[in-house]
């Protein structure tokens, strides 16, 4: 799935990856972040998301449910009802008719959190220790020691996503439980809820 770097799906000033992001990875959709101010690399999506919000009136909702209503009108005109001319004037269900069969439907099997696991071994977090000795990380606060405060360190995920291991020039220093991040947590979309 290709998103630009905005939220739910990206957060390109914190450098963590959004919940809903990481409940996507779960189930198998590979994420495509856009480089940040670059819409263009997107461009026929964000095209059809401003001709939706167009087509909708969305400045215009007086209800979740109503806009809701407007924006499924609005789809199904441009994928049933509206002529492309790059198509030979046919509609895009006409071209592409497994639009409506190729639905996978969502089942809790589908969800694995290795894979969320293994997406986040691969990336490693940098902070800056406090005064007090403590870091922020996916929405906790730790304590790794007043011997690192105003020091930068390093975070990654433990093999199996059950610590966060910190390293300070390249040795662990402390290891952190990753609590947060529970296959009920990502599953809820509650990873970043601090109660």
């Amino acid at each position: 799935m290709r998103v630009d770097n905005g939220l739910p799906f990206g957060s390109p000033t914190t450098q963590l990856t959004p919940v809903l992001a990481l409940w996507l990875i779960a189930i198998d959709v590979d994420m495509i972040w856009n480089k940040p101010g670059c819409p263009q690399q997107n461009g026929c999506v964000e095209k059809m998301q401003d001709t939706t919000a167009r087509w909708a009136e969305i400045e215009r909702a007086t209800s979740l449910e109503w806009l809701q209503g407007e924006l499924d009108a609005a789809l199904l005109t441009h994928r049933q009802h509206y002529p492309v001319v790059r198509l030979g004037g046919k509609t895009r269900l006409d071209t592409y008719p497994e639009l409506e069969t190729s639905r996978r439907i969502y089942g809790t099997a589908d969800f694995c959190i290795n894979r969320v696991y293994g997406f986040l071994q691969a990336k490693l977090y940098t902070r800056k220790v406090s005064a007090t000795g403590q870091i922020s990380h996916y929405g906790k606060v730790y304590s790794v020691g007043l011997a690192y405060r105003h020091q930068w360190v390093q975070v990654r995920l433990s093999t199996g996503g059950q610590h966060w291991e910190v390293l300070a020039a390249q040795q662990i220093i402390k290891r952190l439980e990753a609590t947060m991040l529970g296959p009920e947590s990502i599953q809820n979309l509650t990873v970043f809820q601090r109660t």
